[in-house]
């Protein structure tokens, strides 16, 4: 009798099994992808859209945005106000003030006498004789790191930059080593790179 039981068992357990085992019984728990690198893709410049002729309030808009780490992520805008389904709606780019005093052509500078700081858009020249020892990142403010092999004596300076997304510069003495924190105004990644007493700094 159980040796019965136990092959009817047998016969049966292809017939409840999943089609593939390594994809999730629920599709609702999935994990969400993510990717260190997000896409490449041109400036906003504007995007306009036409209402359907019935539209009279907009209720609200939903934002599918990706992050610097690639994950996706979903922000809505509640409205509720009245429109008039004879002029499009335009989506465009302004500056949101974090940093008030960037010039007009996204440029700036700041000259320390033996290390100089000059930026264009998101790239970041700096001159110095000094060797470069390390750099890193640190967040609330976010701020780009850069220590140079330096022992010489002098009081800690801030000088602004005043060009997006570089806010401003301090450099300071820490004994045996001279430290460059750069003020950023946001959250970014950035690539590194040096030749001869120039350093090329881009964030992304």
């Amino acid at each position: 009798m159980k040796r019965s039981l136990y092959l009817s068992l047998i016969l049966l357990a292809p017939l409840i099994a999943r089609d593939n085992p390594f994809f999730a019984a629920d599709e609702t728990k999935k994990e969400k992808i993510t990717s260190n690198c997000p896409d490449n893709k041109p400036q906003l410049q504007s995007v306009n859209y036409t209402l359907p002729d019935q539209a009279r309030i907009l209720k609200e808009v939903t934002f599918t945005i990706q992050n610097l780490d690639g994950s996706i992520e979903t922000r809505k805008i509640e409205v509720d106000q009245s429109i008039d389904w004879h002029k499009s709606l335009t989506i465009s780019q302004t500056r949101n003030g974090a940093n008030p005093r960037a010039t007009a052509d996204g440029s700036g500078s700041a000259d320390f006498g033996f290390i100089r700081f000059d930026s264009k858009g998101k790239r970041l020249s700096v001159k110095t004789s000094d060797t470069l020892m390390r750099h890193f990142v640190l967040s609330n403010p976010n701020r780009i790191v850069l220590d140079f092999k330096n022992s010489s004596v002098f009081k800690i300076t801030q000088k602004d930059l005043g060009a997006s997304p570089y806010v401003n510069v301090v450099v300071g003495n820490h004994g045996k080593f001279m430290r460059a924190t750069i003020t950023l105004d946001g959250r970014y990644s950035y690539s590194l790179s040096k030749t001869g007493e120039f350093i090329s700094i881009i964030c992304k």
